[in-house]
């Protein structure tokens, strides 16, 4: 069974309850949640062995962040325990034409002091195939830009696949900064994977995107050409409003390009649903998959993660599959 390593944050969220705005009043939900976190838990769940790398404190957080890992089956024997607190964010759900919005309280974290000397690659990489992490990370630190880079060459080194999710988050740092970091981090990645909006401004790249096929292979061609990425895939999403997103993804190998089909979807928490994309599309492609049936798979476990609670993808292979060959919504008796 192949083996990824994915290495970045899990934080504790909370969310007032539907129609609630934030500290309106009344109840908190909460779950544990972080990007390369969620790809983990689907990886694992889609038969892929899934280990999760990060810093969390002593105590009852960081034992909670645990065990919910651990209740995918996720390996966390390489967690480094320390630092003060666990990173939190509130996520106020949209609706209608009023948008979502995160507010994050996770400075000074555990994960933001990690120092380079607590992750010891050899034995985080010993028996893995593939590495991920995702632009959060970087963001995160002085030093985590620098640690990402040595991640990502010893993973290079023991001939792993590395894939890396641009995922540009505009309260954490500039394009300018997520740019600059990406850079470093690039030379070392066969699968980059970003929103192509994201990938456009992040990079600077003035590709016209009225037309949205167009735009996707251009980019993806011109990322693989600045950067040599073997593998580009690119998701599109359509705002219609809080509710009700369109969205769709496509990997471009060379001069190889597949479109997934086009959804539109009614939405439960549109969070996670990019990383249901990268662990459906990562665990797919390592199980041996084509690029067309590897984007087809990913783009609906992107769609079944809107219906989710959570940041986490709780999906099945077997709905996956199900979606990406045509069924719909009608109860299954």
């Amino acid at each position: 069974m192949k083996k990824i390593v994915t290495f970045g944050e899990i934080m504790l969220r909370l969310s007032p309850e539907d129609g609630y705005r934030l500290f309106q009043g009344g109840v908190m939900k909460t779950c544990f949640g972080g990007s390369e976190a969620n790809v983990a838990a689907l990886c694992a769940q889609l038969g892929v062995r899934a280990s999760f790398v990060t810093k969390l404190p002593e105590g009852p957080a960081g034992d909670g962040a645990v065990r919910f890992l651990s209740g995918f089956g996720v390996d966390v024997s390489h967690i480094v325990r320390g630092g003060d607190r666990l990173g939190i964010y509130y996520y106020e759900k949209g609706a209608g034409q009023r948008p979502a919005r995160c507010v994050y309280d996770r400075a000074g974290s555990a994960f933001s002091q990690a120092a380079a000397e607590e992750f010891d690659a050899a034995e985080i990489f010993d028996g893995a195939d593939a590495f991920h992490l995702s632009g959060i990370t970087p963001a995160l630190s002085a030093a985590m830009p620098d640690i990402c880079v040595d991640l990502c060459k010893e993973a290079k080194a023991r001939g792993m696949t590395v894939s890396y999710d641009l995922n540009h988050r505009t309260k954490l740092w500039s394009e300018q900064c997520n740019r600059a970091a990406s850079e470093r981090i690039l030379p070392y990645v066969d699968i980059f994977i970003s929103n192509m909006y994201q990938a456009n401004e992040v990079f600077d790249l003035g590709v016209d995107t009225s037309s949205e096929e167009k735009a996707c292979i251009s980019i993806s061609r011109e990322l693989a050409k600045r950067y040599g990425n073997k593998t580009v895939a690119l998701t599109v999403r359509k705002t219609l409003s809080a509710d009700v997103n369109g969205f769709y993804g496509m990997i471009c190998d060379g001069e190889d390009v597949h479109f997934s089909r086009k959804y539109e979807t009614g939405i439960v928490d549109r969070v996670g649903s990019g990383d249901a994309f990268d662990g459906a599309l990562l665990a797919s492609l390592m199980k041996g998959a084509d690029n067309a049936s590897a984007v087809e798979f990913a783009a609906a476990a992107a769609i079944l993660k809107h219906s989710i609670e959570g940041d986490a993808a709780y999906l099945l292979e077997d709905e996956i599959i199900a979606l990406a060959e045509g069924t719909d919504g009608r109860v299954q008796r």
